[in-house]
C-alpha cells in the first residue's frame, strides 16, 4: 500500500462498481453526481447494459484501459472480491463505502482485514470503508451518494474538509454552500483501514489549491505522525480540527460509529494540539467559521482589537465580548494613537465617541466606512478591526461590499464583519464571501474569528515564521 494520492483528487478515470439502475440506490446517486465530472466514467454492473447513457461493464477487469479511481458501492461482504479485481486491474485507488465492517463487530473486523489483505503489498490504496468518498469542485469529482437538490454543494475555492463522520462533511458542505465559502476538497476518512488523516495531511500540505485545512476526528490513526505531520504542515498552512470522544460517554459513541479506538485524555490531545499548532474548534459552526477566517485572513499579528460601529449597543456588545474572559475572547481592546483620535474627530460627528469602540453614528456612509477603516488600519496599535456593519442606514448602499473588499485587501489590520438583519444582509454576507471578505451574521461569530487568528499568529511567532505577506 504505497504511493501517492494524486488519482484520488485528480483522477482522469472513474469506475463505479455496484452501479443500479434504481434511482433510489445510493450507487446510482453517486453515478449520477459523477456524471457531470472532468473524467471518464465507466459504470460496472453484470445485469446492466447501459446506465445514464453510458456502456455498463461486467467487471472492473473489462473496462478498457487505466482506471485511477474506483467506487466500490456495494454491501461489505460483497465487496472484497471487487476490491481484489481493482488491485488485478492496478486501480490507483479505491473507494468503499459500506458499513458493516469493524465498527459493527468482530465479523466485521475480519471483513476489514480481508480488504486490508486485498490491497497490501500492492500499489492501490484503500479509501474507507464506511465512507461517503470524496468532493472536489474543481473537477466535479463527487462520490457522495446525497443528491444534490437535496444538499447542495459549495463552489470551488481554498478550504479542504477531512471528516470522519458522512453526516460532518454534508453539514460543513451545505454551511459553505449557504455562506459562498469555496472548498478545495472534503474527503471522507470512514474506517481508515489504509488511508488515514497523516496520509491526507501529507497531501493537502503541498496542495496549492488548499489554504487551510479542516479536520473532524473520533480517534488518531497514529497520534505521534499526526503530531509530525501536523507540526510541519502548520509552518505553511493552518489546521483546525473538531476532534469529538473528549469525554468517555463520547469516546464509547465514536468506538460505535468508526470502530474508533479510546484516546488519550482530552488534556493531552489538547496540549499536543497547541504544542504542534493546530486550532481547536468545539462545535461544527466553529469548525466552518474558522476554516474561512483562517484562509481568508491567514493571521493577526496580536489581540488589539478596535471595534467599529454605526450604533453604540453594537458597539458596547462588541468591546465586552472582545476583553472578557469567561464570556468573550479576553482579549485586548486596541489604545488608538493621537493621530487616529485627530483624523476620526474631523470625519464623525462631534457628539460621537473616537475612541475605541468607534461610533461612526446612523449617519454613516460609505464614504465614512471607507475613511474610517483606513485611519484605523494604519494605526500600529491596531491588531484587527471588528466593523459592525448596518445596512439600515440611509447614506449605507450596495456600494459599500466594494468598499470592504477594498480595505480587506490592503495592507495594515485586517478587517472581520458582522453584519445584522434580514434577507438584503443575508445577500450581502454571501456577497462578502465571494469577494474574498471575512463577514459574520453575529457579533459574537466575528470576535471568536479574530481570537482564532490572533492564536494563528502567536503560534507563527513562536515558531519564527510569522509574516505579514504570509496572510
Amino acid at each position: 500500500m504505497s504511493g501517492g494520492l494524486d488519482k484520488l483528487f485528480k483522477p482522469s478515470s472513474v469506475a463505479v462498481i455496484g452501479a443500479s439502475a434504481n434511482p433510489n440506490k445510493m450507487s446510482h446517486i453517486a453515478l449520477r453526481n459523477l456524471s457531470s465530472g472532468k473524467f471518464s466514467l465507466y459504470p460496472v454492473n453484470p445485469h446492466e447494459k447501459e446506465l445514464l447513457g453510458r456502456r455498463c461493464y461486467g467487471s472492473i477487469l473489462d473496462v478498457p484501459g487505466n482506471v485511477d479511481l474506483a467506487l466500490v458501492s456495494l454491501p461489505a461482504p460483497a465487496s472484497i472480491i471487487p476490491v481484489r479485481e481493482c488491485v488485478k486491474k492496478e486501480v490507483s485507488v479505491v473507494i468503499v463505502t459500506a458499513s458493516g465492517f469493524k465498527e459493527s463487530g468482530p465479523e466485521g473486523a475480519n471483513l476489514e482485514k480481508e480488504l486490508i489483505d486485498a490491497v497490501s503489498g500492492s500499489e492501490t490504496r484503500l479509501l474507507g470503508p464506511n465512507t461517503m468518498g470524496v468532493f472536489v469542485p474543481a473537477s466535479r469529482l463527487d462520490t457522495f451518494f446525497i443528491p444534490r437538490e437535496r444538499s447542495p454543494r459549495p463552489v470551488s475555492g481554498s478550504v479542504a474538509m477531512l471528516s470522519q463522520s458522512g453526516a460532518v462533511s454534508i453539514s460543513f458542505l451545505e454551511k459553505a454552500a449557504a455562506s459562498g465559502m469555496g472548498i478545495s476538497a472534503c474527503v471522507g476518512l470512514g474506517n481508515k483501514a489504509d488511508i488515514n488523516e497523516n496520509d491526507l495531511l501529507r497531501y493537502l500540505g503541498e496542495d496549492r489549491s488548499t489554504r487551510s485545512i479542516a479536520i473532524y476526528l473520533e480517534s488518531f490513526s497514529d497520534g505521534k505522525e499526526f503530531s509530525r505531520m501536523a507540526e510541519k504542515v502548520t509552518r505553511k498552512k493552518p489546521i483546525l480540527m473538531l476532534k469529538s470522544g473528549r469525554t468517555l460517554s463520547g469516546s464509547l459513541a465514536a468506538s460505535s460509529h468508526t470502530g474508533a479506538l479510546a484516546s488519550s485524555s482530552d488534556s493531552v490531545v489538547d496540549s499536543i494540539m497547541r504544542q504542534v499548532g493546530v486550532v481547536r474548534a468545539y462545535d461544527e459552526e466553529e469548525l466552518a467559521d474558522f476554516a474561512r477566517a483562517l484562509a481568508h485572513v491567514g493571521h493577526i499579528r496580536g489581540d488589539r482589537i478596535c471595534v467599529v460601529a454605526s450604533a453604540g449597543g453594537f458597539g458596547v456588545i462588541g468591546t465586552d465580548l472582545v476583553e472578557s474572559s469567561e464570556h468573550g475572547a479576553g482579549m485586548e481592546m486596541a489604545k488608538l494613537s493621537r493621530t487616529t483620535i485627530k483624523s476620526l474627530r474631523a470625519l464623525v460627528p462631534g457628539f460621537t465617541s473616537v475612541s475605541n469602540p468607534v461610533d461612526l453614528t446612523a449617519g454613516v456612509t460609505d464614504a465614512m466606512y471607507d475613511e474610517a477603516l483606513e485611519i484605523l488600519q494604519h494605526d500600529p496599535g491596531v491588531d484587527g478591526i471588528m466593523m459592525s456593519l448596518e445596512l439600515q442606514p440611509p447614506g449605507v448602499t450596495d456600494g459599500l461590499m466594494d468598499v470592504a473588499e477594498r480595505r480587506a485587501k490592503s495592507k495594515g489590520a485586517p478587517i472581520v464583519i458582522s453584519a445584522f438583519g434580514g434577507e438584503r444582509t443575508a445577500e450581502m454576507l454571501v456577497g462578502f464571501e465571494r469577494k474574498g471578505v471575512l463577514a459574520y451574521p453575529t457579533i459574537w461569530r466575528s470576535i471568536r474569528a479574530l481570537r482564532v487568528l490572533a492564536e494563528r499568529g502567536r503560534y507563527l511567532r513562536r515558531t519564527k515564521t510569522f509574516s505579514e505577506d504570509t496572510r
